[in-house]
């Protein structure tokens, strides 16, 4: 019995590895005007609140319309569709869209794989920092 509540107990306090690139609240700030650039260096948008002209989540910004050339909501897009190594919404791509702050890279923009510590789903961020 003590062994089965050990190994319960061990695999909660583990389970922070399973999504290692999983944003947290206290992080919000770390990411916010955060600049987005593909792989080829093209200008994607930026991190931040609704109300920030070049975010990705102003829905009056062509970084967040599903028409925009360089938008990653555009399906159509190489940033955005789910089959482009450039894309954030291929889960294996392999350059996917960096996130930069302060001229460093601070992760990349992507939904996966959830193995990777440095990849963080826009979508995460959004709801984590209240963006939307």
């Amino acid at each position: 019995m003590i062994s089965k509540i050990f190994f319960y107990t061990f695999l909660l306090s583990s389970n922070q590895f399973l999504f290692a690139g999983e944003v947290n609240s206290w992080e919000c700030s770390r990411f916010q005007n955060a600049k987005i650039y593909g792989s080829d260096d093209e200008f994607l948008g930026e991190l931040g609140p609704t109300w920030v002209s070049d975010s990705i989540y102003n829905s009056y910004s062509s970084y967040a319309s599903s028409w925009g050339s360089n938008s990653i909501f555009n399906k159509n897009s190489k940033y955005g569709n789910n089959y482009s190594d450039s894309s954030v919404f291929n889960e294996y791509a392999s350059n996917p869209p960096k996130i930069i702050k302060d001229s460093e890279i601070i992760g990349y923009l992507s939904i996966g794989p959830n193995w990777v510590s440095n990849r963080y789903d826009p979508f995460d961020i959004k709801y984590t920092c209240d963006w939307d």
